[in-house]
């Protein structure tokens, strides 16, 4: 599959996960006219998905990009470790846009171009995220486009001609994700998710490195700040 049908695919999956979830949100009812009513909360398989325990929303009429937390994020796959910080911001009273900056780890071993590749690099991306529970805990869905920018020192086994190298590449990594949010104490909340996609290497200077499919297991930390 060529990079440019790497790139439609993953625009559209992405596409179809937001339309999915706006469209399966249940408009509100209109106000009643003369009559003060109070705002009506969005409900999901009959749970109030804006409020806490208490009953009180933890968004009250907040406008998007109002509310920010942030905490550190570590993302594990098979052939390395991605460690950074994420910010996340409030869109309504289900949805999030996430950001993050990071440094990725990779050892890929003979899982590349070569028989050795090892090297790393920092990045950045941004996602969007569709909760399932109250004050934007339990089972969420989402995706993400990140990029890294990673140097990759390769070597190859006799009787290769060129037996040592570096590559410094650009690395386009979209993926969608699933997990789960639990509530902390002191306003802390905790993920467990579970991604997919993959590396697509779109600007390489230096032999060809690996790239393909991926998978990651992450887990962070956020507070609202």
């Amino acid at each position: 599959m060529t990079r440019v049908s790497y790139l439609l695919l993953v625009s559209a999956t992405l596409c179809a996960i937001g339309c999915s979830a706006t469209s399966t949100r249940p408009a509100l009812e209109p106000e009643l006219e003369g009559s003060v009513v109070p705002a009506l909360a969005v409900q999901s398989g009959g749970i109030d998905s804006s409020r806490g325990p208490s009953g009180a929303s933890k968004f009250p009429g907040l406008d998007a990009f109002e509310s920010w937390d942030f905490g550190p994020e570590v993302q594990i796959y098979p052939a390395g470790i991605i460690a950074g910080v994420q910010g996340r911001s409030v869109i309504d009273d289900a949805s999030e846009v996430t950001f993050r900056v990071a440094y990725n780890t990779t050892d890929r071993q003979d899982f590349g171009e070569h028989d050795d590749e090892t090297g790393g690099g920092p990045g950045f991306g941004m996602g969007w995220r569709r909760y399932f529970g109250p004050d934007h805990t339990e089972w969420l869905l989402g995706g993400r486009i990140d990029f890294w920018f990673l140097e990759i020192d390769w070597e190859d086994d006799p009787p290769a001609s060129v037996q040592k190298g570096s590559t410094d590449v650009i690395v386009l990594q979209p993926t969608v994700e699933g997990g789960y949010t639990f509530a902390l104490d002191g306003g802390w909340r905790f993920d467990l998710t579970l991604s997919v996609g993959a590396e697509i290497n779109i600007e390489e200077d230096g032999d060809d490195v690996g790239e393909g499919a991926i998978g990651l297991l992450g887990f962070s930390f956020v507070r609202d700040f």
